[in-house]
């Protein structure tokens, strides 16, 4: 009989697996600035490395929380590293300046309003 018991966290964080020098490192999604999608390729953003993760993103944007949000084809952000924000770009707290796509730029505006009423 196996007297092992596994307690869940009282919070479980997101988070995703990145590859350093061959070791596999785990970044937190609360770490994460913005994901940057080429091909089926994601490089992930924190606030001080980038990572290369061989998953598109959407794969990617689907394994961390709901934080993420699409303002790009090629970009999803951190909405809790926004610096400031400006009509048709994002400025991160990183220094990372995102475009938001012309076809996004209302939804984005209004979802980061709702987002900033409920803080």
């Amino acid at each position: 009989m196996n007297n092992l018991s596994i307690m869940p966290s009282a919070e479980a964080v997101p988070t995703i697996t990145v590859y350093k020098f061959g070791k596999a490192i785990s970044v937190k999604a609360s770490d994460i600035t913005c994901l940057e999608g080429v091909g089926n390729y994601t490089f992930v953003y924190t606030r001080h490395e980038k990572h290369l993760v061989s998953k598109c993103l959407k794969e990617v944007q689907d394994e961390l929380s709901s934080d993420f949000l699409r303002i790009h084809k090629s970009y999803s952000i951190n909405a809790r590293h926004i610096a400031s924000r400006w009509p048709d770009y994002i400025h991160l707290s990183c220094g990372k300046v995102i475009p938001i796509a012309r076809r996004r730029i209302r939804e984005t505006h209004e979802i980061l309003g709702r987002m900033a009423l409920s803080a």
